[in-house]
């Protein structure tokens, strides 16, 4: 999946943090970039310690929702509408992992058994652990290079789809406060010796995108789920 920097137009995380200087006079105003550094630290201060210990919530840090880092975002995404159009759910992949004090992500994949030409959905969480994503999520979907995506409703805070034709091609990307929820769709190309591989069956893209939608709700809520 594509990767992006976090911390677009934001503050870059300090290569160490020297501490601030005795006050001197009244204190003024707080700086609302404090509570950033101030999670850094407080992440830096137990790293390797677990993945909770970022996921601070209240007026020092931003408000999660219960969402939580998961390792295996395919495990918890259970895919029952796209199950029962595109077959079974099969083994997920290894999943890749990026855990960072500002940032944690999950990529995984699985495989849905559907005939004559199986279908891969990639699944990407992310959660953002210090800077809000929606700015950042909403300059990805109107990004022209990687295609504009068309905004719908009845997932999450923000959702946009790709739509890349009747093949089955679809993404749908998810916002809901700090966690960002990708499902990709697409055809696997299957060869059989010196054979072109089969083409996968027209699809219907609304009935496709109901699918989508649905497991996406149902993933976000296994995801702030503590089981």
């Amino acid at each position: 999946m594509i990767s992006e920097p976090e911390l677009v137009g934001g503050t870059e995380y300090p290569a160490a943090l020297e501490p601030l200087p005795a006050e001197r006079g009244p204190r003024g105003p707080r700086r609302p970039w404090l509570w950033a550094l101030g999670g850094a630290a407080a992440a830096s201060a137990v790293w390797g310690a677990g993945l909770v210990a970022y996921e601070r919530t209240g007026p020092d840090g931003p408000d999660f929702k219960g969402y939580r880092a998961e390792d295996e975002p395919c495990r918890k995404a259970a895919l029952p509408g796209l199950s029962s159009a595109f077959g079974p759910k099969g083994e997920a992949t290894n999943p890749m992992i990026l855990d960072h004090p500002g940032l944690f992500r999950a990529e995984c994949t699985v495989t849905l058994a559907a005939e004559p030409v199986p279908y891969r959905l990639s699944v990407t969480y992310t959660l953002h652990r210090v800077t809000d994503p929606r700015p950042e999520f909403e300059a990805r979907m109107n990004d022209p290079f990687r295609g504009i995506g068309d905004r719908v409703s009845g997932s999450g805070e923000l959702a946009y789809l790709r739509d890349e034709g009747a093949t089955g091609d679809m993404t749908l990307s998810v916002l809901d406060g700090q966690a960002v929820v990708e499902l990709a769709l697409t055809p696997e190309l299957v060869y059989e010796g010196d054979q072109p591989p089969k083409e996968p069956p027209p699809l219907d893209p609304a009935a496709t995108r109901t699918y989508l939608l649905e497991d996406a709700n149902a993933l976000l809520a296994a995801l702030r789920s503590t089981a």
